[in-house]
């Protein structure tokens, strides 16, 4: 009986240590796909702002939008390959924010294709997520 209490007792600690593991694993990883989204959205700005600043063409911009658009979309499906990644409010924040980034992608590369400068002007400004601003 001392054995399998002892048993017990070791299960439970290796349980809780892979626990602790898994926990900053999933912390790390969730920044991981934090800091991409983050870039991500940065480039989108910086690719409308080139653009309406007259830097690079139409065609141009809207292959760079397309090319964001499907690095967006690949992230958003390495974020959501793991359900407990969603389940974390982090997560499941991190992938409403990327959901939007996509959909402003989408509304961009149309803008861009209509040469509408003031409507992408107002769909760089909703862009949900980006690299903090330096102080």
């Amino acid at each position: 009986m001392a054995r399998l209490r002892r048993f017990a007792v070791c299960l439970a600690c290796a349980a809780l240590a892979l626990s602790a593991t898994d926990c900053s694993r999933q912390d790390a990883r969730l920044e991981q796909h934090k800091k991409k989204f983050e870039s991500l959205g940065a480039t989108t700005a910086f690719t409308i702002d080139v653009w309406l600043a007259g830097e690079v063409s139409g065609t141009y911009t809207r292959t760079a939008l397309e090319t964001t658009f499907q690095l967006v979309e690949q992230e958003r499906s390495a974020l959501a390959k793991a359900p407990r990644w969603l389940q974390d409010p982090r997560g499941a924040a991190l992938s409403v924010r990327a959901e939007r980034l996509s959909r402003l992608l989408a509304d961009l590369i149309a803008d861009v294709g209509t040469a509408d400068g003031a409507s992408a002007r107002q769909h760089v400004r909703q862009i949900p997520i980006r690299p903090p601003e330096p102080q």
